[in-house]
């Protein structure tokens, strides 16, 4: 098996599942002002799930290839396709999830980060980055590459009754609604729910305004 032995060098191997490896700071971005990692270049506490296995590991989320980026044997590994959930443990933890249903914009192998995460209803986010050169002459940085990030929101919305118990639907077994942070965008996605997110809406006082209070509303139609 071959190795990285410098933060410049990459190597692929492992075609089955699509494996690349990097020595352990590698950042193939130097070229470009800014980072497209989450929550930061350096890896961090958390863990993923490989196929049904879950294990702690040192990771980050690069939002400009979509894939995972973690720390075995002293080696950065970025297995394509075989991470189906992860969590990065920072401040705020980030949990990422893919296998979605597909929309004109994503397919089913996108990661997004689930901002709530209920039975009936789930809360996500899309993030990613683009790599944007500045073409205005005039100015002092033409030509100069940065990224961009990109948000889009999503709630998903299971298909048909749930299952009894504690049994969930898999993620195929639902709708993708896209979204903004509004009670007019909330009722649209869940018109069914109109009656109930008015009342409880007016009862709390809240203008949903924030991703906080729209998942608060989830939160309350989970339970009625």
């Amino acid at each position: 098996m071959m190795t990285a032995t410098c933060a410049h060098a990459q190597v692929e191997y492992n075609t089955v599942q699509n494996i690349r490896i990097y020595a352990p700071a590698f950042t193939p971005y130097n070229t470009v002002d800014g980072s497209p990692y989450v929550p930061s270049d350096t890896v961090q506490n958390g863990w993923l799930v490989n196929g049904k296995k879950r294990m702690p590991a040192k990771l980050r989320y690069n939002t400009y290839t979509g894939v995972v980026e973690y720390v075995q044997d002293g080696k950065l590994l970025t297995p394509i396709t075989s991470i189906a959930e992860f969590a990065i443990l920072a401040a705020d933890t980030m949990h990422f999830q893919k296998g979605f249903p597909a929309t004109q914009e994503r397919s089913v192998n996108d990661f997004y980060q689930i901002l709530f995460d209920g039975r009936k209803t789930k809360l996500v986010k899309y993030i990613s980055a683009t790599i944007k050169t500045n073409t205005d002459a005039m100015h002092d940085d033409f030509g100069k590459k940065k990224f961009q990030f990109r948000e889009a929101y999503y709630v998903w919305v299971a298909n048909g009754a749930l299952p009894s118990g504690n049994s969930f639907l898999t993620l195929s077994e639902g709708e993708m609604k896209s979204v903004l942070a509004s009670k007019k965008s909330l009722i649209t996605a869940l018109p069914q729910k109109a009656e109930p997110i008015e009342h409880y809406v007016a009862d709390q006082k809240i203008k949903v305004k924030s991703w906080a209070e729209f998942a608060r509303v989830l939160s309350y139609l989970e339970m009625h």
